[in-house]
């Protein structure tokens, strides 16, 4: 597809494959032939004509189309393949640019329910209170409900200084009942216990909270550092917190200046709660450490098999250790899956999130974008892990009642402060 821009992507909320493409049809038209399909629109084209000259109230059109199309890509029962409106489609640009106005916070899906997975620290999300495993519910008072988390995402995010209030379930929290907080970022919250009657499929036990945020600039913190010691031993603990544009260039400085400055004897690699990003990324990510051979191989229906190699430059011989759990996924489990195969890396945690599978976006003529499963990922072994997740070396669950104390973080210094990498 020569001639054209191609962005591969794959994040749980936004993983990707961008084809710049335009759209050869649109409900309503006459232009609508299902050509290629082996499908008439016809039957589509007079029910939406009956309802515009028939229906006792005025309609929009524009509304009716966003349905339609709505409803195309949920029959598919996919909840990767969903069609973005302009406002969708540039909140999920402005995320993959590292920078955006919003209030800071990753969020995914999980058991039905878009779930934060990361808060950076500092943001107004933080400043509130608002924690990771908090289920947003609501935002300015209309439910989430049968939205996807790109969806969810361009409803949060806005112009930098305006406000935007989210109502977010925490389960089996004990919060103070009906009180009211204010922070210096200039938001408040309000809690009260959640009935069974409202919202019967949350986990039971919870609290729902309303927190009433400005938003504002965030530039996303790629890459952390943090420098350890183990036995006498130099550690750099590094966090990725997304697959952003840059993020590979900025790790790799990361581990130049932890290697070759610092004079580590390990690193840890933090992939916790990185829900991925785009593709390019992660090769690049898994190149520092993996000096040659396949990272991962993409394959589909409609989609030539394709390989992505390492590019070069790695830092093969420091010993690393990884970082992974229940929200790493996607571009993250496509480097967890490399380290692993190639036995680079010893990973610690629990099982990740099990996201095997890439999508196309293609731009539409009106500024949004449909996005669609395209094909399936494979690790160098030829692993599947779509749904199952990579089960790490060193299984360590982090409790999140004692949040002072990082049990898989621990276990990392434990095994480079021992001559014994064995668990």
């Amino acid at each position: 597809m020569s001639g054209k821009k191609k962005l591969l992507l794959t994040l749980g909320a936004v993983i990707a494959a961008i084809m710049f493409v335009g759209i050869g049809y649109t409900l309503g038209s006459s232009s609508g032939s299902g050509k290629g399909t082996g499908v008439s629109y016809a039957l589509q084209n007079t029910v939406l004509k009956s309802i515009e000259n028939s229906y006792y109230k005025a309609v929009d059109p524009s509304a009716l189309e966003n349905d339609a199309i709505n409803g195309m890509v949920a029959g598919l029962n996919d909840p990767y393949t969903v069609y973005l409106n302009p406002q969708e489609y540039a909140s999920l640009n402005d995320d993959l640019s590292g920078s955006y106005s919003g209030v800071g916070m990753v969020d995914e899906m999980e058991n039905g329910f878009i779930t934060t997975t990361t808060v950076f620290k500092g943001t107004p999300a933080a400043l509130a209170g608002i924690q990771r495993g908090d289920i947003i519910v609501s935002v300015n008072g209309a439910s989430t409900a049968g939205l996807d988390p790109d969806q969810v995402v361009a409803k949060i995010q806005g112009k930098s200084g305006t406000k935007v209030t989210l109502g977010m379930y925490r389960p089996l929290a004990s919060l103070a009942a009906t009180t009211t907080t204010t922070i210096n970022s200039g938001s408040a919250a309000t809690s009260s216990t959640i009935t069974a009657s409202s919202l019967s499929r949350l986990p039971p036990g919870g609290t729902t909270r309303n927190y009433s945020l400005v938003r504002r600039t965030i530039a996303i913190p790629e890459v952390t550092t943090e420098m350890l010691t183990a036995a006498g031993k130099k550690v750099a603990h590094i966090s990725l917190a997304v697959f952003s544009k840059g993020s590979a260039t900025a790790l790799r400085a990361a581990v130049k200046q932890a290697v070759q400055t610092d004079k580590v004897s390990a690193i840890v690699l933090d992939l916790r709660g990185n829900g991925g990003g785009l593709l390019n990324e992660a090769v690049g990510v898994a190149s520092i450490f993996i000096p040659h051979g396949v990272i991962v191989t993409t394959q589909g229906l409609h989609s030539p098999k394709e390989s992505y190699n390492a590019t070069g430059g790695a830092y093969a011989q420091i010993p690393l250790y990884v970082l992974v759990d229940q929200d790493t996924a996607s571009a993250s489990e496509i480097v967890s899956g490399a380290l692993q195969d190639y036995k680079r890396a010893t990973l610690i945690g629990v099982t990740t999130f099990g996201k095997g599978v890439v999508q196309s976006i293609e731009p539409l003529s009106n500024g949004g974008a449909v996005k669609v499963t395209t094909a399936e990922y494979l690790t160098p072994n030829g692993r599947d892990i779509n749904k199952k997740g990579i089960t790490p070396d060193v299984v360590v669950p982090n409790n999140l009642s004692t949040p002072n104390f990082d049990a898989p973080l621990q276990r990392a210094l434990k095994l480079i402060g021992s001559s014994n990498s064995a668990a």
